[in-house]
C-alpha cells in the first residue's frame, strides 16, 4: 500500500496483500454460510453469503485498480460490491428480528390468516412487515448510493462539481441506511425489554443459568444481535464521516481506515452468526418458550383452584 499521494479520485495505490487477506476472509465466511443454509434448509438466509461474496470481489478488484491509469468501469464493480453490497447483511438481520419475533412470542401466529397486520406484544411494528419495510429501505438507499458511484467516477478527471454532486448523493444514502438501521436497533431493544419483564413477571427470571432473566439460548442470540449491530453502526458513522469529508479528507486518503473502519467491523458483523448460527437457536428458543408458558399456566390454573377451596373451607366454618 502506497503512501504516494495522487490527484484522482482514488488517493493511494491499494494493497494486494490487505485487499487478498479481506477478500479471503469474506469468502470463507460466504462458504460457512452456504454450508448452514444447506444444512438447516434456510433459503431466506441466502441474502447472508450472497453479500460475503460480493464483498469478496470487490476486494480482490481493488488492488487491480491503478490511481495513475484510472478505468471507470472497474471503479464502479468495485465500489459497488465493497460500499453497497453490505446492505445484505443488514437484510438479514431484518429478516431474522421476525423470526426472533415468533420464537419468542407463544401467542404470535394465533391468527390462522398470517396476516401481515399481526401484532405482537413484543414489538411496536408488526414483525411480518419488519423485514419488508426496512429492506425497502435498504433498497432505496441502495439505488442512491449505485447513483452516487456513478457520478463520482464519471466526474472524476475531468467534472469535480459532478464528482461532488455523487459524493453528497453518497452521504445522502449512507446517512439514511445508518439511521434506518438505529431505528431497527431501538426496535429490538424495546423487544428485548419487554421479554425481560415478561420473563420477571412470570417467574423464568429466577431460575438457574438465567442472564437478566433470558435463557442460554435468548441470551446468545440477542447478545450475537447487538454485536452484529454494533459493528454495523461503527461502519457506517466512519462512511457518513468519510463522505462528509469529501475527497480531500483524511480518511478516503488512506486505505488504513477502509480495512480498520469498514471492512474489519463488516467481517465481525456477519462473523458473530458464524459462530452462533441463529435458526438452531430459535428452534430452542421456541420449544422453551412453550414450555414455560404451559407450566406458568398450569401454575396459575393449580393457584387459582387451591385459594377457590381455603374460601369454600372458610365458608364452611362460617
Amino acid at each position: 500500500m502506497s503512501d504516494a499521494k495522487h490527484d484522482g479520485i482514488l488517493k493511494y495505490e491499494p494493497s494486494l496483500v490487505g485487499n487478498a487477506a479481506m477478500g479471503a476472509i469474506y469468502a470463507i465466511e460466504g462458504l460457512l454460510f452456504l454450508y448452514y443454509i444447506a444444512r438447516h434448509k434456510n433459503k431466506w438466509a441466502l441474502c447472508l453469503p450472497i453479500g460475503a461474496f460480493a464483498s469478496a470481489a470487490g476486494f480482490f478488484l481493488r488492488h487491480m485498480m491503478d490511481p495513475d491509469n484510472f478505468k471507470l468501469t472497474l471503479y464502479i464493480a468495485q465500489q459497488a460490491l465493497v460500499v453497497i453490497s453490505p446492505s445484505a447483511f443488514l437484510a438479514f438481520n431484518y429478516m431474522l428480528y421476525g423470526r426472533f419475533i415468533i420464537a419468542i412470542d407463544p401467542e404470535f401466529g394465533v391468527d390462522k390468516a398470517h396476516s401481515r397486520s399481526e401484532k405482537s406484544r413484543y414489538s411496536f411494528i408488526p414483525p411480518r412487515i419488519v423485514a419488508r419495510t426496512f429492506v425497502w429501505s435498504d433498497a432505496i438507499t441502495f439505488f442512491i448510493q449505485m447513483s452516487a458511484g456513478g457520478l463520482q467516477a464519471s466526474g472524476a478527471k475531468t467534472n469535480p462539481s459532478l464528482a461532488d454532486m455523487g459524493n453528497k448523493m453518497f452521504l445522502v444514502g449512507v446517512s439514511a441506511q445508518g439511521a434506518s438501521y438505529c431505528l431497527f436497533t431501538t426496535l429490538l431493544t424495546v423487544a428485548v425489554r419487554r421479554l425481560i419483564k415478561e420473563k420477571q413477571r412470570t417467574g423464568v427470571a429466577q431460575q438457574k443459568h438465567s442472564w437478566l432473566g433470558l435463557d442460554r439460548n435468548t441470551a446468545v442470540i440477542v447478545g450475537s444481535f447487538y454485536v452484529s449491530s454494533l459493528f454495523i453502526i461503527i461502519r457506517s458513522i466512519y462512511r457518513v464521516v468519510e463522505f462528509t469529508q469529501g475527497y480531500q479528507g483524511e480518511l478516503i486518503s488512506k486505505e488504513i481506515y477502509l480495512f480498520a473502519l469498514d471492512a474489519v467491523p463488516l467481517v465481525l458483523a456477519i462473523g458473530v452468526w458464524a459462530i452462533n448460527w441463529p435458526t438452531a437457536l430459535l428452534d430452542r428458543i421456541a420449544v422453551q418458550t412453550r414450555q414455560e408458558t404451559q407450566a406458568y399456566i398450569m401454575e396459575v390454573g393449580n393457584s387459582s383452584r387451591h385459594h377457590s377451596n381455603e374460601r369454600e373451607d372458610r365458608s364452611r366454618l362460617v
